[in-house]
């Protein structure tokens, strides 16, 4: 991760300045290129960043009775692979932040603190968004997708079906450990002879099958089982907050 696009919205210029001395500092003790944007209101975040951020620093109570997680619902929506750090002044708000998707949850006065620790799972949430699988269909079409759009692999006959978050599939050429080979270890598991699953999309493992966020059902054999529970242990223990 040699730059980052990040923005802060906080309705305290204290703050921002203070934060933004903290970013600033931690990137160049580790040759890192921030590009930062402050902005007091999610408005002017919206209007501001013309190029949407790799992380947004959110407070959560901002200007005006406005709450910053209702303007985290709004930046997930325009802007899918950002990731959000809530930081704010008040312990209170902690479990009201698990509606939203968000990277972190760090009170001002250990900003400085944890920092690195977020800056570290956030290189590897990037990465995570970067990668993509090349694939060539049955209909002699080469594709090219994002790892994080796959919520699993069938192999069937000659052909392997690639099935997408959104529940719509692809019949490509390629075998189970040609695919394996081109994406993160740590995203996908195999958990039957004929099925990978990507462990970002299971919301339920247990003997004999994984159920998928999108509704989907993915059987696991015995002899991956294990091998399937430590790898989504691991999954969870990387990405919760």
């Amino acid at each position: 991760m040699g730059s980052i696009r990040a923005a802060l919205c906080d309705d305290d210029p204290t703050w921002l300045a203070q934060a933004q001395h903290i970013l600033h500092d931690f990137a160049s003790t580790r040759g890192l290129h921030v590009e930062l944007v402050t902005c007091a209101d999610g408005q002017s975040l919206l209007c501001t960043c013309e190029v949407p951020p790799d992380v947004l620093f959110c407070d959560i109570e901002l200007a005006d009775d406005e709450s910053g997680i209702d303007l985290v619902r709004s930046v997930s929506q325009a802007w899918p692979y950002c990731q959000i750090v809530y930081v704010t002044n008040f312990l209170r708000y902690a479990p009201d932040v698990y509606t939203t998707e968000h990277l972190w949850f760090v009170t001002k006065e250990r900003f400085e603190e944890q920092l690195p620790e977020v800056m570290g799972k956030l290189a590897r949430k990037m990465d995570d968004g970067t990668r993509f699988l090349v694939l060539h269909t049955t209909a002699r079409e080469v594709m090219r997708i994002p790892c994080l759009e796959v919520a699993c692999m069938e192999r069937r006959g000659r052909e392997t079906l690639v099935t997408m978050a959104d529940g719509s599939t692809t019949a490509v050429r390629e075998r189970l450990p040609e695919l394996m080979e081109q994406v993160p270890r740590h995203m996908f598991a195999q958990c039957h002879g004929s099925f990978v699953v990507s462990l970002g999309h299971v919301c339920l493992l247990q003997a004999g099958e994984i159920s998928l966020i999108n509704g989907g059902v993915v059987p696991v054999s015995r002899r991956y089982m294990r091998h399937v529970r430590d790898a989504y242990l691991e999954w969870v223990d990387d990405h919760a907050v």
